[in-house]
């Protein structure tokens, strides 16, 4: 019994120490059937993939599925929710390029409009718990969140309620309509008990990442395990224990290629 694959590990291309080529070795060791390559997305102030540098990971990336077969490699991102009303930092041609789309929230992003770093980006840097604003401030962010979801086909939403608050709740429910994984990350499982119990109740299946940003860490599951142990998450819910996950993107283009 053991975890397919890792789909949200970091390269030198952002915030990683590891080549491309070296995750892939890690993961090949590990035994994983899959592996996903998710640097930071284009707008992230210091640990952003440069625009420049993207055609050359596709270009590495293809050459090293030739060199591993034995693996599925994904090029993916992790992009950055960009504003209030839910855009990330990739356009349609991104899209067509990823094979996994990750998005979480991150402190440090250009926004899209002033607007944003108003109403999005200084509420949430500055947020206290016992802040009057707190409510409405998690109306909006979960807003974002749902918004996300229906102007892209995310397949990952990383580290739900890091540095930020949002019904997680209303999330889930809409990445359950959509098809998108909620992540139990690697480092830090920021929900809750009492969130993640009523969440399994309801039927949400999460996906688990190491979110490595070394080679080592690669497959590095024991944060969130301890989680699932303690709280009794049946593994059945994890969509990457003993199985491959169907993500939603690619179903996006099977269907649009079988249409």
């Amino acid at each position: 019994m053991a975890f397919w694959g890792d789909y949200h590990t970091h390269t030198v291309y952002s915030h990683g120490k590891g080549t491309i080529e070296e995750n892939v070795i890690r993961a090949v060791r590990l035994g994983f059937k899959e592996i996903a390559i998710t640097d930071h997305g284009f707008k992230h102030f210091t640990y952003n993939v440069r625009r420049m540098d993207w055609p050359v990971m596709q270009k590495e990336v293809a050459l090293i599925r030739q060199k591993y077969p034995m693996i599925r490699i994904y090029l993916g991102l992790e992009t950055n929710l960009t504003s209030v009303t839910g855009t990330a930092d990739i356009v349609d041609e991104d899209v067509k390029a990823l094979d996994l789309i990750i998005c979480g929230y991150h402190k440090f992003v250009r926004p899209d409009r002033l607007y944003d770093v108003c109403t999005f980006f200084l509420p949430n840097l500055f947020a206290k718990s016992t802040d009057k604003q707190k409510p409405k401030r998690i109306r909006k962010n979960t807003d974002a969140y749902i918004h996300l979801l229906e102007r892209y086909d995310i397949d990952i939403i990383s580290h739900p309620n890091y540095g930020i608050q949002s019904d997680v709740f209303e999330v889930a429910r809409a990445c359950k309509h959509y098809g998108t994984f909620m992540e139990l990350n690697g480092k830090k499982v920021s929900m809750t008990d009492r969130e993640l119990e009523r969440l399994t109740a309801e039927g949400t299946s999460f996906i688990v990442d190491s979110d490595a940003h070394s080679v080592e860490r690669i497959g590095d599951f024991s944060v969130p395990l301890k989680v699932v142990d303690r709280l009794g998450i049946p593994y059945d819910r994890l969509v990457n224990w003993e199985k491959i996950p169907d993500f939603r993107s690619q179903k996006k283009k099977r269907d649009h290629a079988d249409g």
